[in-house]
This record gives structure tokens, sequence and C-alpha cells, in this order.
């Protein structure tokens, strides 16, 4: 058995008769952490359970996922730990759902109402929330030995925009990020639905921050310049060994603000949308860890090591695009490869 349920348990048949069950989830994402956790005189663990409400008269697949404490939306794409599902059958008359035996630990909830049922766990970027859909908090639980954890939860907040889907213009299929050492990599990106989303709803959306609820825009780093809720940074994909485990890579892209900063005003709340964006890759990498309480934490490292990076826009909300995707098999556009080539020049 896994911690993403037995076959034979109720949200397994359940998600099944909608036609996705969370064991194809945990396998489609490579869950390393969907492994065999089987109670034995030594196991300490226990199930999350709890009541799936969403706004009434409205259906489809409840999607819910345990990630480690800090992690999953609206943060940077991660895996999560385990997930279960109640199918849009079951929903209207067993909104219960079940964590098979997951190991005592801190986590984090996270869920949401596939409204349009086009959640793809096979495909890396389709298996998110979509325009339309409806996504709650992430709420943070104790998972006690023995006893597991009982969590409701409430997705009623709808998501008014598709992911932000995006193609490089001009880039080719390998793109070098320091083929000029000591300079700025420029990298045009354009939005682009691909055929799964609405055109319309397919753009980059840029806000301000306030994290702290101050009723002001933040400006984390000092520079004067409110922070925008879009994020755009390149994730190194090291080798195994490369980097100590729970630990990230990543190198932030800038890009001019201006156009959206004149509109937004200083208000919060509002939504500028582009349709494409010219970003610069500046050759400086973080290292970001979270502490046992879900804090991050970065470290400065310098010159990014070599190697392979993907490129992820992330929006408000959680949302996000990655090049290259698991699409590229069939969509040439999204195979790009990024890599810094520091080691060979």
């Amino acid at each position: 058995m896994s911690s993403c349920a037995s076959p034979d348990s109720p949200a397994v048949r359940g998600a099944r008769a909608g036609g996705r069950g969370v064991f194809a989830l945990c396998v489609a994402l490579g869950l390393a952490a969907c492994g065999p956790t089987e109670a034995s005189p030594l196991a300490k663990t226990g199930p999350v359970t709890g009541t799936f409400s969403a706004p009434s008269g409205l259906g489809g697949d409840a999607w819910l996922f345990l990630y480690r404490p800090g992690e999953g939306p609206p943060g940077a794409p991660a895996e999560p730990v385990t997930a279960t599902a109640i199918s849009a059958l079951r929903l209207p008359a067993d909104p219960h759902f079940v964590f098979g035996q997951v190991p005592a630990d801190p986590y984090r909830l996270w869920g949401f109402l596939d409204v349009d049922q086009d959640f793809d766990p096979s495909i890396d970027v389709l298996a998110q929330p979509t325009a339309g859909d409806r996504v709650g908090e992430g709420l943070d639980l104790q998972v006690q030995p023995g006893r597991g954890a009982t969590q409701d939860y409430r997705a009623d907040a709808q998501v008014t925009l598709e992911p932000p889907a995006f193609v490089l213009e001009g880039a080719g299929t390998d793109v070098v990020l320091d083929e000029l050492p000591g300079t700025t990599t420029p990298l045009t990106l354009v939005s682009e639905p691909l055929s799964y989303f609405e055109r319309a709803r397919t753009v980059f959306p840029l806000g301000l921050v306030d994290a702290d609820g101050d009723g002001r825009p933040d400006d984390v780093d000092g520079d004067m310049v409110p922070d925008l809720s879009l994020q755009l940074f390149l994730r190194w994909k090291p080798r195994p060994g490369q980097l100590p485990a729970g630990a990230t890579v990543i190198v932030p892209l800038v890009f001019d603000p201006s156009p959206a900063l004149r509109t937004l005003n200083g208000q919060l709340g509002v939504v500028v949308t582009l349709p494409r964006l010219q970003a610069y890759v500046v050759p400086a990498a973080q290292q970001v860890t979270f502490d046992a309480g879900g804090q991050r934490q970065v470290t400065p490292l310098g010159t990014p090591p070599a190697g392979d990076y993907e490129l992820i826009v992330l929006a408000a909300g959680g949302q996000f695009w990655r090049l290259p995707n698991a699409l590229g098999s069939t969509v040439p556009s999204q195979a790009v490869r990024l890599h810094f080539d520091r080691v060979s020049r």
C-alpha cells in the first residue's frame, strides 16, 4: 500500500469513477514520497481525514495534496508528499477525504475544485488549477503517531486566468545561458495558450504584493520599487549528489516593470496583464531551503552551477509554467534546453 491510499479505498474508487485516480497521480508525477507506508511495529503514522467543501451548486473533481512545510501553492512548483481525490460523482453525497497512513510530521494541506475537469496528472504543467476552478488556502497541520490529523478544507476562491503558458521567441531548441560570460542573457517570453487554454486568459498577470498585510505594497529588497506578484527564475536540475536534500538553486530573472507600475499606481488588488515579457538572466545564483517551521532561507552562491535549468514563471496563487516540460514530446516549443556551460568554455 502507498501513502496515496489503497487502490480499494473510497477516495481512489471515487476518483476512478471520475476518470482520474490518485494512484495515477503518484505514478505519473514520480513522487518518491508516495512510497510504501504500510504500518509496521516501528511505524509512526496516522490518517489525515476531513470534509471538502466548495460553493453551493458547483461541481467537479476535488483534489487535495499534502506538502512539506513551506512548500506548495502559492510558492514555486513542488512535488506533494501525497495526494487524494473525490470524484465529481461522489462529491455531492460524500465529500469526505482520506489520506492513508501518513508519517507523523508537520505538513501543509492544499487543494482545489477542478470544475472543468481538465486536471491532467500525467503532464506536469497541466496538473494545476485553470480558469474557472476554485482554490483554497494552504493549511498547516501536524500528523500525530497513530492518531493522524483531522482538518476540513474549503475551496471557494475563483481562478480567473489560465496558467501563464509561454514560448521563448527566437530561442531555438538549445539556449546557452552564459554564452557571453559576465553579461546578462536576454530571453523574450511570449504568452501562448498552446491549444490547451483560452487565449484571452493566457497572459502574464502582474500585481503588487502585501505579504505582511499592512495595507501597503512590499519592497523587501529595499530598491524603492514595489514587489510584483509575478516571479521569473531559472531552477537548477542537479544530478544525483550535487545538491543537499531539500535544497534548491535558483537564478532570478529581471524585467522592466515600468509599464505595469504606471498602471498599478501603487494600488493593491489591481492586476495588469501583459502578452510578452523581455527578461534578462543575471548570472547570480541563490540556494533556497526551508527550516523546520517552513520558513524560507536564501543563501547567495555567486556564479550559477553548470548544468541544465528550467525556466519558471510563477503567478500569484501558485499558477505556473515551466520550460522544458512534459508537453515537449509533442510540442517542440516546450522542449527547449536551457543550460549554463561555463565549465567547457
